[in-house]
């Protein structure tokens, strides 16, 4: 046989082997490329995702805060709305009971000051039945009466006094004072009357002054207390004020 003819199926074989192997190793890489390239791609969608989803958590991240800020300032404002509220119903309440106060002083002083005044009635009758020793009863039931005009005025003062100068430099004390020298004044003359009811020979005209000594004494308790409450009140500057007046 021919060597010839042997070699060259041999050579063909080769040729197209290598041809084979060529392409195949071509189309292996190409299928790297393109699997390469779309990992690539895959990768890249998966951060264009990762992003967006980065992005929508910054936003409700965002959102919430300003979300818990506008809750923190709503609920800010509405403490501070409350707080307003409590110290105007405070401020209501107490300006109420200073005018419970005045109101119950008023009636106080009025129902004093009828009391009063019909004591002195009864004592000036009383004076004018007996001569002599009555004369006295007529001067010192005048001088209550006087008297009393005078205090239930102070307290009309004291009572009235604006609340800011009651708070800075305390009650009026220079009424306050007025207003006790007549009650000494008063219970001095009790005393007296006392004394002179004593000396009247009527037993019922005794007793119609023991009366009235008692109503008036009555009415000195319940000014005193009054003067003693209206001292209470806290003030800045009470105490030094109180010091210069007498």
């Amino acid at each position: 046989m021919n060597k010839n003819f042997l070699i060259l199926p041999l050579i063909i074989f080769l040729f197209v082997a290598t041809n084979t192997f060529v392409v195949a190793k071509q189309g292996s890489s190409a299928n790297n490329n393109q699997v390469g390239q779309q990992t690539q791609n895959n990768n890249q969608g998966e951060n264009s995702q990762t992003q967006i989803q980065n992005n929508e958590n910054q936003n409700n991240y965002n959102n919430e805060e300003q979300s818990q800020n506008g809750d923190g300032e709503e609920i800010q404002n509405q403490n501070q709305i409350n707080n307003q509220g409590k110290d105007n119903q405070i401020k209501n309440k107490e300006q109420e009971e200073v005018q419970a106060q005045n109101k119950t002083g008023m009636v106080n002083a009025q129902e004093r000051r009828s009391q009063v005044a019909n004591a002195v009635q009864e004592m000036l009758q009383v004076a004018e039945r007996n001569q002599g020793i009555g004369e006295q009863v007529r001067t010192i039931a005048q001088a209550q009466n006087q008297n009393q005009e005078k205090i239930e005025e102070s307290l009309v003062k004291i009572q009235n006094r604006n609340q800011l100068v009651r708070f800075i430099i305390g009650p009026n004390y220079s009424e306050i004072n007025s207003a006790k020298k007549l009650l000494e004044q008063n219970q001095e003359q009790a005393n007296q009357l006392n004394q002179i009811k004593n000396q009247l020979i009527n037993q019922a005209d005794q007793e119609v002054l023991m009366e009235q000594i008692q109503t008036l004494n009555q009415a000195s308790l319940e000014i005193e207390n009054s003067l003693n409450n209206s001292q209470k009140s806290f003030s800045l500057l009470g105490w030094m004020f109180k010091m210069f007046i007498r």
